[in-house]
Protein backbone atom coordinates (compact mmCIF):
# COMPACT_ATOMS: atom_id res chain seq x y z
CA UNK A 1 0.00 0.00 0.00
CA UNK A 2 1.11 3.51 -0.56
CA UNK A 3 1.75 5.40 3.40
CA UNK A 4 3.19 8.21 2.37
CA UNK A 5 4.03 10.93 -0.71
CA UNK A 6 6.01 13.88 -0.46
CA UNK A 7 8.12 15.91 -2.49
CA UNK A 8 10.72 19.30 -2.14
CA UNK A 9 8.94 21.56 -4.07
CA UNK A 10 7.39 24.45 -1.60
CA UNK A 11 4.01 24.38 -2.21
CA UNK A 12 3.44 20.57 -1.68
CA UNK A 13 1.83 19.10 0.75
CA UNK A 14 2.84 15.93 1.96
CA UNK A 15 -0.20 13.10 1.62
CA UNK A 16 -0.14 10.20 5.04
CA UNK A 17 -1.99 7.23 4.30
CA UNK A 18 -3.59 4.41 6.95
CA UNK A 19 -4.23 1.18 6.37
CA UNK A 20 -8.08 0.91 4.62
CA UNK A 21 -10.27 3.50 2.87
CA UNK A 22 -8.99 6.90 3.01
CA UNK A 23 -10.80 9.85 1.32
CA UNK A 24 -8.75 13.18 -0.11
CA UNK A 25 -10.59 16.12 0.57
CA UNK A 26 -10.24 19.79 0.99
CA UNK A 27 -10.44 21.47 4.60
CA UNK A 28 -13.13 23.95 4.88
CA UNK A 29 -13.15 27.07 7.44
CA UNK A 30 -15.93 29.25 8.24
CA UNK A 31 -14.59 31.85 6.20
CA UNK A 32 -14.14 29.35 2.99
CA UNK A 33 -16.63 31.13 0.48
CA UNK A 34 -19.00 29.40 -1.69
CA UNK A 35 -16.92 28.42 -4.29
CA UNK A 36 -13.99 27.00 -2.25
CA UNK A 37 -15.45 23.61 -2.64
CA UNK A 38 -14.01 20.17 -1.50
CA UNK A 39 -13.45 19.77 -5.32
CA UNK A 40 -9.93 20.63 -6.67
CA UNK A 41 -8.07 18.96 -3.94
CA UNK A 42 -5.41 17.13 -6.17
CA UNK A 43 -7.23 13.81 -6.29
CA UNK A 44 -6.31 13.82 -10.06
CA UNK A 45 -2.93 14.89 -9.54
CA UNK A 46 -2.18 12.87 -6.85
CA UNK A 47 -3.27 9.66 -9.61
CA UNK A 48 -0.83 11.45 -12.13
CA UNK A 49 1.81 11.52 -9.67
CA UNK A 50 1.70 7.90 -8.74
CA UNK A 51 2.10 7.22 -12.40
CA UNK A 52 4.64 9.25 -12.39
CA UNK A 53 7.04 7.41 -10.19
CA UNK A 54 6.58 4.18 -11.96
CA UNK A 55 6.31 4.93 -15.61
CA UNK A 56 8.82 3.42 -17.62
CA UNK A 57 8.76 6.16 -19.97
CA UNK A 58 9.69 9.69 -19.80
CA UNK A 59 6.68 12.17 -20.71
CA UNK A 60 8.58 15.36 -21.23
CA UNK A 61 5.19 16.93 -21.69
CA UNK A 62 3.75 15.80 -18.32
CA UNK A 63 2.94 18.40 -15.74
CA UNK A 64 6.17 17.20 -13.67
CA UNK A 65 8.56 18.72 -16.39
CA UNK A 66 6.77 22.27 -16.59
CA UNK A 67 9.66 24.84 -16.04
CA UNK A 68 8.32 25.89 -12.23
CA UNK A 69 8.33 21.81 -11.70
CA UNK A 70 11.62 20.99 -13.29
CA UNK A 71 14.55 20.19 -10.75
CA UNK A 72 11.60 19.11 -7.61
CA UNK A 73 11.97 15.88 -6.19
CA UNK A 74 9.08 13.63 -5.61
CA UNK A 75 8.84 10.28 -3.08
CA UNK A 76 6.26 7.38 -2.28
CA UNK A 77 6.80 5.59 0.58
CA UNK A 78 5.26 2.08 0.08
CA UNK A 79 4.30 -0.64 3.10
CA UNK A 80 4.72 -4.68 1.66
CA UNK A 81 4.41 -7.64 4.17
CA UNK A 82 5.52 -5.89 6.96
CA UNK A 83 8.49 -3.94 4.89
CA UNK A 84 8.92 -0.63 3.48
CA UNK A 85 10.35 1.16 0.82
CA UNK A 86 10.70 4.65 -0.47
CA UNK A 87 11.00 5.40 -4.91
CA UNK A 88 12.03 9.07 -5.50
CA UNK A 89 11.97 10.63 -8.93
CA UNK A 90 13.64 14.12 -9.57
CA UNK A 91 12.99 15.96 -12.95
CA UNK A 92 15.25 17.40 -14.88
CA UNK A 93 15.64 18.84 -18.68
CA UNK A 94 17.08 15.54 -20.14
CA UNK A 95 16.84 12.79 -18.06
CA UNK A 96 15.08 11.79 -14.42
CA UNK A 97 16.76 10.57 -11.78
CA UNK A 98 14.79 7.49 -9.83
CA UNK A 99 16.12 6.03 -7.10
CA UNK A 100 14.90 3.02 -4.67
CA UNK A 101 15.70 3.42 -1.13
CA UNK A 102 18.54 5.99 -2.19
CA UNK A 103 20.11 3.70 -4.64
CA UNK A 104 19.36 4.44 -8.52
CA UNK A 105 17.61 2.23 -10.80
CA UNK A 106 16.31 2.51 -13.63
CA UNK A 107 12.13 2.31 -14.76
CA UNK A 108 12.79 -0.98 -16.35
CA UNK A 109 14.47 -2.67 -13.57
CA UNK A 110 11.90 -1.44 -10.99
CA UNK A 111 8.79 -2.30 -12.87
CA UNK A 112 10.63 -5.84 -13.27
CA UNK A 113 11.05 -5.62 -9.21
CA UNK A 114 7.24 -4.34 -8.66
CA UNK A 115 6.13 -6.89 -11.20
CA UNK A 116 7.13 -9.60 -8.84
CA UNK A 117 6.88 -8.24 -5.87
CA UNK A 118 3.05 -7.38 -6.13
CA UNK A 119 1.72 -9.52 -8.81
CA UNK A 120 4.34 -12.50 -8.31
CA UNK A 121 4.87 -11.53 -12.76
CA UNK A 122 7.93 -12.98 -13.73
CA UNK A 123 9.99 -12.44 -16.66
CA UNK A 124 9.43 -14.86 -18.49
CA UNK A 125 5.89 -14.41 -18.34
CA UNK A 126 5.86 -10.68 -19.29
CA UNK A 127 7.95 -11.10 -22.23
CA UNK A 128 5.34 -13.36 -23.94
CA UNK A 129 3.38 -12.19 -26.96
CA UNK A 130 -0.02 -10.80 -25.67
CA UNK A 131 1.59 -11.79 -21.68
CA UNK A 132 0.43 -9.61 -18.70
CA UNK A 133 2.05 -6.58 -18.44
CA UNK A 134 3.15 -4.51 -15.21
CA UNK A 135 1.48 -1.58 -16.84
CA UNK A 136 -1.61 -2.62 -17.81
CA UNK A 137 -2.07 -4.39 -14.35
CA UNK A 138 -1.15 -1.46 -11.54
CA UNK A 139 -3.58 0.97 -13.98
CA UNK A 140 -6.51 -1.24 -12.64
CA UNK A 141 -5.48 0.33 -9.19
CA UNK A 142 -4.20 3.17 -10.14
CA UNK A 143 -6.88 5.07 -12.65
CA UNK A 144 -6.68 7.24 -14.96
CA UNK A 145 -9.95 9.58 -15.41
CA UNK A 146 -8.27 11.83 -18.58
CA UNK A 147 -7.69 7.88 -19.84
CA UNK A 148 -11.00 6.45 -19.44
CA UNK A 149 -10.22 4.72 -16.59
CA UNK A 150 -13.85 5.11 -15.00
CA UNK A 151 -15.68 4.32 -18.44
CA UNK A 152 -15.62 0.48 -17.61
CA UNK A 153 -14.71 -1.55 -15.04
CA UNK A 154 -13.09 -4.55 -16.88
CA UNK A 155 -11.59 -1.28 -19.38
CA UNK A 156 -8.13 0.08 -17.46
CA UNK A 157 -8.19 2.91 -20.05
CA UNK A 158 -10.72 3.56 -23.14
CA UNK A 159 -7.54 2.53 -25.94
CA UNK A 160 -6.86 -0.58 -23.51
CA UNK A 161 -7.78 -3.51 -26.10
CA UNK A 162 -10.25 -6.36 -25.31
CA UNK A 163 -7.43 -8.68 -25.36
CA UNK A 164 -5.37 -7.30 -23.10
CA UNK A 165 -7.82 -6.61 -20.62
CA UNK A 166 -9.23 -10.02 -21.09
CA UNK A 167 -5.21 -11.58 -20.48
CA UNK A 168 -4.81 -9.11 -17.10
CA UNK A 169 -7.82 -9.71 -15.43
CA UNK A 170 -8.11 -13.44 -16.15
CA UNK A 171 -4.29 -12.74 -14.23
CA UNK A 172 -5.77 -10.58 -11.77
CA UNK A 173 -8.48 -13.28 -10.88
CA UNK A 174 -6.73 -16.03 -10.50
CA UNK A 175 -8.13 -17.66 -14.18
CA UNK A 176 -5.81 -19.49 -16.75
CA UNK A 177 -4.46 -16.55 -18.80
CA UNK A 178 -2.75 -18.09 -20.98
CA UNK A 179 -6.80 -18.97 -22.73
CA UNK A 180 -7.26 -15.24 -24.01
CA UNK A 181 -3.53 -14.82 -24.74
CA UNK A 182 -3.75 -17.96 -26.75
CA UNK A 183 -6.95 -17.04 -28.04
CA UNK A 184 -5.60 -13.99 -29.35
CA UNK A 185 -2.53 -15.43 -31.37
CA UNK A 186 -5.28 -17.70 -33.38
CA UNK A 187 -7.66 -14.38 -33.83
CA UNK A 188 -4.40 -13.20 -35.53
CA UNK A 189 -3.51 -16.36 -37.04
CA UNK A 190 -7.07 -15.95 -38.65
CA UNK A 191 -6.99 -12.53 -39.56
CA UNK A 192 -3.96 -13.16 -41.18
CA UNK A 193 -5.86 -15.96 -43.36
CA UNK A 194 -8.65 -14.12 -43.94
CA UNK A 195 -6.87 -10.97 -45.43
CA UNK A 196 -4.73 -13.76 -47.60
CA UNK A 197 -7.79 -14.98 -48.54
CA UNK A 198 -9.18 -11.24 -49.45
CA UNK A 199 -5.88 -10.61 -51.89
CA UNK A 200 -7.44 -12.75 -54.85
CA UNK A 201 -9.25 -11.69 -57.57
CA UNK A 202 -13.02 -11.51 -57.17
CA UNK A 203 -13.44 -13.46 -60.39
CA UNK A 204 -11.95 -16.51 -57.85
CA UNK A 205 -14.65 -15.65 -55.18
CA UNK A 206 -18.15 -16.91 -55.21
CA UNK A 207 -20.51 -15.61 -52.80
CA UNK A 208 -17.86 -13.57 -50.96
CA UNK A 209 -15.74 -16.77 -50.26
CA UNK A 210 -12.68 -18.42 -52.21
CA UNK A 211 -12.87 -20.83 -54.79
CA UNK A 212 -10.18 -22.37 -55.47
CA UNK A 213 -12.13 -24.36 -58.21
CA UNK A 214 -12.49 -21.40 -60.25
CA UNK A 215 -9.04 -20.90 -60.10
CA UNK A 216 -7.60 -24.53 -60.97
CA UNK A 217 -10.49 -23.85 -63.91
CA UNK A 218 -9.04 -20.71 -65.09
CA UNK A 219 -5.58 -21.94 -64.51
CA UNK A 220 -6.42 -25.31 -67.32
CA UNK A 221 -8.27 -22.71 -70.00
CA UNK A 222 -5.00 -20.45 -69.60
CA UNK A 223 -2.39 -23.45 -71.55
CA UNK A 224 -4.94 -23.32 -74.50
CA UNK A 225 -4.96 -19.06 -74.52
CA UNK A 226 -1.46 -19.17 -74.62
CA UNK A 227 -0.53 -21.65 -77.00
CA UNK A 228 -2.92 -19.53 -79.31
CA UNK A 229 -1.30 -16.03 -78.18
CA UNK A 230 1.85 -17.49 -79.01
CA UNK A 231 1.34 -18.94 -82.66
CA UNK A 232 -0.09 -15.46 -82.84
CA UNK A 233 3.32 -13.91 -82.14
CA UNK A 234 5.64 -16.38 -83.70
CA UNK A 235 3.75 -16.37 -86.67
CA UNK A 236 2.99 -12.61 -87.16
CA UNK A 237 5.21 -11.02 -89.87
CA UNK A 238 5.67 -7.22 -89.52
CA UNK A 239 5.59 -4.79 -92.60
CA UNK A 240 7.63 -2.07 -92.85
CA UNK A 241 5.93 1.20 -93.09
CA UNK A 242 2.30 -0.25 -91.84
CA UNK A 243 0.24 2.80 -90.64
CA UNK A 244 2.10 4.66 -93.64
CA UNK A 245 0.07 2.06 -96.54
CA UNK A 246 -2.60 1.94 -94.06
CA UNK A 247 -3.53 6.14 -94.35
CA UNK A 248 -2.64 5.28 -98.34
CA UNK A 249 -5.92 2.69 -98.26
CA UNK A 250 -7.91 4.68 -96.11
CA UNK A 251 -7.31 7.62 -99.02
CA UNK A 252 -7.68 5.58 -101.82
CA UNK A 253 -11.50 4.45 -99.97
CA UNK A 254 -11.89 7.92 -99.66
CA UNK A 255 -11.66 8.72 -103.37
CA UNK A 256 -13.27 5.99 -104.72
CA UNK A 257 -16.15 6.88 -102.56
CA UNK A 258 -16.07 10.66 -103.68
CA UNK A 259 -15.89 9.33 -107.47
CA UNK A 260 -18.85 6.99 -107.15
CA UNK A 261 -21.39 9.94 -105.49
CA UNK A 262 -20.15 12.45 -108.35
CA UNK A 263 -20.73 9.73 -111.55
CA UNK A 264 -24.55 9.37 -108.96
CA UNK A 265 -24.99 12.59 -109.55
CA UNK A 266 -24.34 12.73 -113.20
CA UNK A 267 -26.44 9.29 -113.65
CA UNK A 268 -29.20 11.52 -112.14
CA UNK A 269 -28.61 14.26 -114.95
CA UNK A 270 -28.28 12.28 -118.00
CA UNK A 271 -31.87 10.64 -116.95
CA UNK A 272 -33.27 14.15 -116.43
CA UNK A 273 -31.92 15.04 -119.88
CA UNK A 274 -33.24 12.21 -121.24
CA UNK A 275 -37.05 13.41 -119.91
CA UNK A 276 -36.56 16.94 -121.56
CA UNK A 277 -35.35 15.78 -125.25
CA UNK A 278 -39.22 13.73 -125.09
CA UNK A 279 -40.87 16.89 -123.63
CA UNK A 280 -39.01 18.96 -127.34
CA UNK A 281 -39.97 16.23 -129.48
CA UNK A 282 -44.05 16.52 -128.32
CA UNK A 283 -44.30 20.41 -128.72
CA UNK A 284 -45.09 21.14 -131.86
CA UNK A 285 -47.09 24.50 -132.92
CA UNK A 286 -48.43 22.31 -136.10
CA UNK A 287 -49.98 19.96 -133.19
CA UNK A 288 -51.58 23.28 -131.75
CA UNK A 289 -52.90 24.44 -135.42
CA UNK A 290 -54.59 20.79 -136.03
CA UNK A 291 -56.60 21.44 -132.42
CA UNK A 292 -58.23 24.12 -133.64
CA UNK A 293 -59.19 22.60 -136.80
CA UNK A 294 -60.81 19.71 -134.88
CA UNK A 295 -62.39 22.22 -133.21
CA UNK A 296 -63.99 23.51 -136.48
CA UNK A 297 -61.89 27.12 -136.08
CA UNK A 298 -60.38 27.89 -138.91
CA UNK A 299 -57.74 30.80 -139.56
CA UNK A 300 -58.12 34.05 -141.81
CA UNK A 301 -54.81 33.85 -145.04
CA UNK A 302 -53.52 36.85 -142.30
CA UNK A 303 -53.75 35.21 -139.35
CA UNK A 304 -52.34 31.56 -141.17
CA UNK A 305 -49.28 33.92 -141.98
CA UNK A 306 -48.90 34.98 -138.66
CA UNK A 307 -49.34 31.65 -137.25
CA UNK A 308 -46.37 30.22 -139.79
CA UNK A 309 -44.27 33.26 -138.82
CA UNK A 310 -44.85 31.66 -134.90
CA UNK A 311 -44.51 28.41 -135.77
CA UNK A 312 -40.98 28.92 -137.37
CA UNK A 313 -39.56 30.63 -134.90
CA UNK A 314 -40.73 27.91 -132.22
CA UNK A 315 -39.18 25.15 -134.21
CA UNK A 316 -36.05 27.16 -133.98
CA UNK A 317 -35.86 27.45 -130.11
CA UNK A 318 -36.84 23.93 -129.63
CA UNK A 319 -33.71 22.69 -132.14
CA UNK A 320 -32.16 25.34 -129.90
CA UNK A 321 -32.74 23.51 -126.67
CA UNK A 322 -32.25 20.50 -128.46
CA UNK A 323 -28.80 20.96 -129.51
CA UNK A 324 -28.35 22.32 -125.24
CA UNK A 325 -29.68 19.67 -123.96
CA UNK A 326 -27.57 16.46 -126.21
CA UNK A 327 -24.27 18.90 -125.08
CA UNK A 328 -25.08 18.24 -121.83
CA UNK A 329 -25.89 14.98 -121.71
CA UNK A 330 -22.54 13.87 -123.64
CA UNK A 331 -20.60 15.66 -121.39
CA UNK A 332 -21.95 13.98 -118.30
CA UNK A 333 -21.35 10.55 -120.16
CA UNK A 334 -17.61 11.74 -120.75
CA UNK A 335 -17.27 12.94 -117.05
CA UNK A 336 -18.55 9.28 -116.09
CA UNK A 337 -16.45 7.33 -118.55
CA UNK A 338 -13.66 9.36 -117.14
CA UNK A 339 -14.13 8.40 -113.60
CA UNK A 340 -14.87 4.96 -114.50
CA UNK A 341 -11.17 4.64 -115.57
CA UNK A 342 -10.23 6.47 -112.85
CA UNK A 343 -12.09 4.27 -110.12
CA UNK A 344 -10.47 0.98 -112.10
CA UNK A 345 -7.19 2.44 -111.33
CA UNK A 346 -7.93 3.60 -107.86
CA UNK A 347 -9.62 -0.05 -107.22
CA UNK A 348 -6.48 -1.88 -108.45
CA UNK A 349 -4.23 -0.09 -106.19
CA UNK A 350 -6.30 -0.57 -102.96
CA UNK A 351 -6.22 -4.05 -103.79
CA UNK A 352 -2.28 -4.02 -103.93
CA UNK A 353 -2.07 -2.40 -100.59
CA UNK A 354 -5.09 -4.57 -99.05
CA UNK A 355 -2.90 -7.53 -100.00
CA UNK A 356 -0.16 -6.24 -98.53
CA UNK A 357 -1.92 -5.20 -94.96
CA UNK A 358 -3.31 -8.64 -95.06
CA UNK A 359 0.16 -10.50 -95.27
CA UNK A 360 1.33 -9.37 -92.57
CA UNK A 361 0.70 -6.52 -88.88
CA UNK A 362 2.07 -3.39 -87.40
CA UNK A 363 5.45 -3.03 -84.57
CA UNK A 364 2.65 -1.93 -82.82
CA UNK A 365 0.06 -4.88 -83.13
CA UNK A 366 3.13 -7.30 -82.56
CA UNK A 367 3.96 -5.05 -79.75
CA UNK A 368 0.37 -5.31 -77.97
CA UNK A 369 0.53 -9.34 -79.39
CA UNK A 370 3.62 -9.76 -76.78
CA UNK A 371 2.47 -7.81 -74.00
CA UNK A 372 -0.79 -9.86 -74.12
CA UNK A 373 1.21 -13.38 -73.83
CA UNK A 374 3.24 -12.14 -71.61
CA UNK A 375 0.22 -11.31 -69.07
CA UNK A 376 -0.82 -14.25 -69.39
CA UNK A 377 2.06 -16.42 -68.27
CA UNK A 378 2.56 -14.00 -65.46
CA UNK A 379 -1.19 -15.21 -64.83
CA UNK A 380 -0.15 -18.86 -64.92
CA UNK A 381 2.77 -18.47 -63.47
CA UNK A 382 0.78 -16.97 -60.43
CA UNK A 383 -2.14 -19.32 -60.09
CA UNK A 384 0.46 -22.29 -60.38
CA UNK A 385 2.37 -20.80 -57.32
CA UNK A 386 -0.80 -19.51 -55.31
CA UNK A 387 -3.17 -22.42 -55.79
CA UNK A 388 -1.50 -25.02 -53.42
CA UNK A 389 -1.33 -21.89 -50.77
CA UNK A 390 -4.86 -21.01 -51.09
CA UNK A 391 -5.50 -24.62 -50.73
CA UNK A 392 -3.84 -24.37 -47.39
CA UNK A 393 -5.46 -21.08 -46.26
CA UNK A 394 -9.17 -22.03 -46.82
CA UNK A 395 -7.94 -25.29 -44.57
CA UNK A 396 -6.33 -22.72 -42.06
CA UNK A 397 -9.62 -20.52 -41.64
CA UNK A 398 -11.88 -23.76 -41.09
CA UNK A 399 -9.33 -25.18 -38.77
CA UNK A 400 -8.49 -22.04 -37.21
CA UNK A 401 -12.48 -21.33 -36.83
CA UNK A 402 -12.59 -24.26 -34.73
CA UNK A 403 -10.15 -23.57 -32.63
CA UNK A 404 -10.89 -19.96 -31.77
CA UNK A 405 -14.24 -21.75 -30.67
CA UNK A 406 -12.70 -24.32 -28.71
CA UNK A 407 -10.62 -21.76 -26.34
CA UNK A 408 -13.75 -20.01 -26.18
CA UNK A 409 -15.32 -22.58 -24.85
CA UNK A 410 -12.13 -23.66 -22.75
CA UNK A 411 -12.23 -20.07 -20.75
CA UNK A 412 -16.03 -20.75 -19.82
CA UNK A 413 -15.19 -24.32 -18.80
CA UNK A 414 -11.77 -22.41 -16.75
CA UNK A 415 -14.24 -20.28 -15.28
CA UNK A 416 -16.12 -22.51 -14.04
CA UNK A 417 -13.71 -25.14 -12.94
CA UNK A 418 -12.10 -22.22 -10.64
CA UNK A 419 -14.69 -22.43 -7.85
CA UNK A 420 -12.83 -20.56 -5.00
CA UNK A 421 -10.83 -17.92 -7.62
CA UNK A 422 -14.92 -16.86 -9.26
CA UNK A 423 -16.69 -16.91 -5.86
CA UNK A 424 -14.12 -15.15 -4.02
CA UNK A 425 -13.58 -12.38 -7.22
CA UNK A 426 -18.06 -12.32 -7.11
CA UNK A 427 -17.80 -12.06 -3.37
CA UNK A 428 -15.11 -9.63 -2.94
CA UNK A 429 -17.19 -7.04 -5.70
CA UNK A 430 -20.75 -7.62 -3.69
CA UNK A 431 -19.40 -7.23 -0.24
CA UNK A 432 -17.63 -3.81 -1.22
CA UNK A 433 -20.45 -2.58 -3.70
CA UNK A 434 -22.88 -3.36 -0.81
CA UNK A 435 -20.54 -1.32 1.73
CA UNK A 436 -21.17 1.19 -0.44
CA UNK A 437 -24.37 1.44 -1.72
CA UNK A 438 -26.40 -0.99 1.36
CA UNK A 439 -27.33 -3.24 -1.73
CA UNK A 440 -24.69 -5.93 -2.92
CA UNK A 441 -24.18 -5.82 -6.66
CA UNK A 442 -22.83 -8.57 -9.00
CA UNK A 443 -19.78 -9.40 -11.06
CA UNK A 444 -20.80 -11.72 -13.95
CA UNK A 445 -18.18 -14.17 -15.17
CA UNK A 446 -18.28 -16.63 -18.26
CA UNK A 447 -17.42 -17.36 -21.90
CA UNK A 448 -18.50 -14.64 -24.12
CA UNK A 449 -21.77 -15.57 -26.43
CA UNK A 450 -19.49 -15.10 -29.47
CA UNK A 451 -15.91 -14.87 -29.85
CA UNK A 452 -14.82 -12.06 -28.19
CA UNK A 453 -13.30 -14.99 -25.03
CA UNK A 454 -13.52 -13.82 -21.28
CA UNK A 455 -16.84 -12.27 -20.14
CA UNK A 456 -17.34 -9.89 -17.55
CA UNK A 457 -20.14 -7.75 -16.37
CA UNK A 458 -21.23 -6.33 -13.49
CA UNK A 459 -24.96 -4.94 -12.36
CA UNK A 460 -25.44 -2.38 -9.57
CA UNK A 461 -28.17 -1.12 -8.07
CA UNK A 462 -28.24 2.73 -9.59
CA UNK A 463 -26.05 1.91 -11.71
CA UNK A 464 -27.23 4.60 -13.95
CA UNK A 465 -25.69 7.07 -11.60
CA UNK A 466 -22.54 8.70 -12.91
CA UNK A 467 -21.05 8.71 -9.55
CA UNK A 468 -21.80 4.97 -9.00
CA UNK A 469 -20.62 3.95 -12.05
CA UNK A 470 -17.06 5.76 -11.26
CA UNK A 471 -16.86 4.14 -7.99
Amino acid sequence: MISEITSTLATFKPLHFKSGLNILVAERHETSGAKETRNGTGKTSFIELVHYLLAEKRNAEDDFHKPEIIGAEFCGKFSDGGSEFVICKKSNPKSDDLTKDGTAITPKNLRKELSLRWFSLSEEDTAQTYGPKFGALFSYFVRKERNGGFASPKMNSSSQQDWDSQVSLSYLLGFDWRLPQKLQIKKDQKKDADTLAKMIKNGYLTDGALDVNKMQARLDLLDTEIETKRQEVTSASVVDGYRQHEVTANELTGRIRDLNEANLEDLDLVESIDQALKEVEDASASDLRSVYEQAGIFFSDQVKKRFEQVEAFHAQVAKNRELHLRREKRNAQQRLASRKTEINRLQDSLKDKLTLLRSGIAIERLTLLQSDLNRLEAEQADLRKQIPRFRDVEEDRKRLGREITDLVDLIGQDVIEREAARKFAVQAFGETSKFLYDKPGQLILGKSRGVAGLSIETDIVGKKSGGKNHM
